[in-house]
């Protein structure tokens, strides 16, 4: 059996620690994990902030995420392996890769927490979220061996010509692809995204151009709507504006010709909004639809409808590992369009000691492809190895 291999790894590093979700987190020193059979030590050069962090680490978490105290956040990062174990196959030290936000069982992959964010509902998702609750707002990280991806520099950056802080947005991509995946959205078929202007919706349409799709982008903002439009040649995205009433809302989609697929990530406050009803029955006989959202409560179906049609509902939480391995040949291959090239920006990169005001711009920056950032450790390349 062979052993585990690490860059030099001092006995404390340096993180955030929140005690509370009503105080500021202190900025001091954590003690580094141990090398273990599975795990992952990675440096994070991109740690990202979503928009809503002061809304779950701060001002009192008025959303109401659990997560046990105290706490390291920090989800999804762009990182170089700082030490791997010795079951480890094919990930070398200093290699670039990307770390998921979810964390599955190794007995039931099922069964996911987000990673320092929220520890799900049953003893096992908190069980789970003890073991891996600290997370990327920090110098060093542990990771599951199965949450870490390798990426190819040489392609990605060298050819290709991405800066690795681009990367990053595989975050906000890697989730509707799970979904999209899930229904089997196919090269050719017209998929309705609605709504279509958040973070993830937003990802969600260059994810579906990606794997062939005609897409349907619905929502509110006109303006954002119109920039989702000058992704694609005219006629690969064409929009439709939610008008609150689903007899209109059914009309405007119908226009559209039979949908195949309607991929649905609506917010909380979204369960008696009109585009719901409009997107199921704008889909065709035999449809699927793919439900990832964060409403919740209940809302209300056309049963009838469904059951005559032979439509599919399938949810799903996140994405697999293989479906994040699988959205990153995509990029690879150069399919998939990320960063400046495709209307993706990053508005902010900050000192872990600078966490008010990195909260307060994600928060007032952040949204649909734009990117706030953590920067716990400086970019080192190939040369420094």
């Amino acid at each position: 059996m062979g052993s585990p291999e690490a860059y030099y790894l001092p006995h404390l590093y340096s993180g955030l620690k929140f005690h509370s979700s009503s105080e500021p987190p202190c900025y001091g020193a954590l003690e580094t994990p141990i090398v273990t059979t599975g795990t992952v030590i990675v440096k994070p050069l991109y740690s990202i902030i979503v928009q809503y962090a002061n809304e779950i680490f701060a001002n009192g978490n008025p959303r109401g995420y659990k997560y046990p105290l105290p706490i390291t956040p920090g989800g999804s990062c762009i990182a170089r392996i700082a030490a791997v174990p010795s079951d480890a196959t094919s990930l070398k030290l200093g290699q670039l890769v990307f770390v998921e936000l979810t964390v599955r069982s190794r007995e039931d992959p099922n069964i996911k927490v987000l990673r320092s964010f929220h520890e799900g509902p049953t003893e096992a998702t908190k069980r789970l979220m003890r073991e891996w609750c600290n997370g990327s707002w920090a110098k060093l990280m542990n990771a599951p061996l199965e949450s870490v991806h390798a990426l190819d520099e040489s392609i990605l950056v060298e050819k290709l010509g991405y800066k690795i802080e681009e990367l990053g947005s595989l975050s906000q991509l890697v989730v509707p692809y799970g979904g999209l995946s899930d229904v089997d959205l196919k090269a050719g078929e017209t998929v309705l995204i609605a709504p279509a202007t958040g973070s993830f919706s937003s990802a969600a349409v260059h994810v579906a151009l990606a794997m062939g799709a005609r897409v349907i982008a619905m929502g509110r903002n006109e303006t954002a709507l119109a920039e989702l439009k000058k992704l694609a040649e005219p006629g690969r995205v064409e929009t439709v504006k939610i008008s609150g009433d689903v007899e209109e809302d059914f009309d405007a989609l119908s226009k559209f010709g039979p949908i195949d697929v309607y991929f649905d990530i609506s917010p909380r406050p979204a369960s008696t909004s009109s585009h719901i009803r409009a997107g199921i029955f704008a889909l065709r006989a035999g449809g699927r639809m793919s439900l990832m959202g964060g409403i919740p409560g209940d809302i209300s179906l056309p049963y009838w409808h469904i059951s005559m049609n032979g439509l599919t509902i399938k949810g799903t939480f996140m994405n697999t590992s293989q479906q994040a391995k699988d959205l990153i040949k995509l990029l690879e291959r150069g399919v998939l369009k990320i960063g400046t090239r495709a209307g993706m920006e990053v508005v902010g990169k900050f000192r872990l000691e600078d966490c008010e005001e990195a909260f307060n711009t994600a928060a007032a920056k952040g949204g649909p492809g734009k990117s706030v950032y953590f920067t716990p450790n400086e970019e080192w390349s190939v040369a420094y190895r």
